[in-house]
This record gives structure tokens, C-alpha cells and sequence, in this order.
């Protein structure tokens, strides 16, 4: 799937799997911006439209992040 800034659920979903570990909450806006644009399918302007959608992105990721570790608690 290519993704866009219009595709931010699907960006999220591609930074969990390209960095698992990484500290969402720490992590700067420079360098969640370049995560982003360097994701393989990212095929969008390397700027996303409204300051926002990075805030959004990130969002979401923490959501897929906690839904993950849940699950992996229940079967723990």
C-alpha cells in the first residue's frame, strides 16, 4: 500500500512494525517527521499538510502500540 498523509492510520501501522521499540512519547517532531518520510511506501510531500497530522500519526501509533501490549498481556 502506498501511503500519504491521508493514509495516517496506515502510517501508523507501518511505524510499529518499522520501530517497535521506539519511545513515542520522547521522540521529536524533526525526528518523527523523518521516520515518517523515509518509510518505504511513504510516497507523499516530505511536509504533511497541517501541523496536526503528526500529532494524529503519533496518536494513533501509541493506540496500535497499547493494543499490542495488551494482547500480549492477556496471552502472558
Amino acid at each position: 500500500m502506498q501511503l500519504s498523509w491521508s493514509t495516517q492510520a496506515e502510517i501508523a501501522a507501518a511505524l510499529l512494525q518499522a520501530y517497535p521499540e521506539a519511545d513515542r512519547v520522547a521522540l521529536s517532531r524533526d525526528d518523527l517527521l523523518h521516520m515518517i518520510v523515509t518509510l518505504p511506501d511513504f510516497k507523499d510531500k516530505p511536509n504533511p499538510p497541517q501541523p496536526a497530522c503528526l500529532d494524529h500519526i503519533r496518536w494513533i501509533w501509541m493506540r496500535l502500540a497499547d493494543v499490542g501490549f495488551d494482547d500480549e498481556r492477556r496471552r502472558g
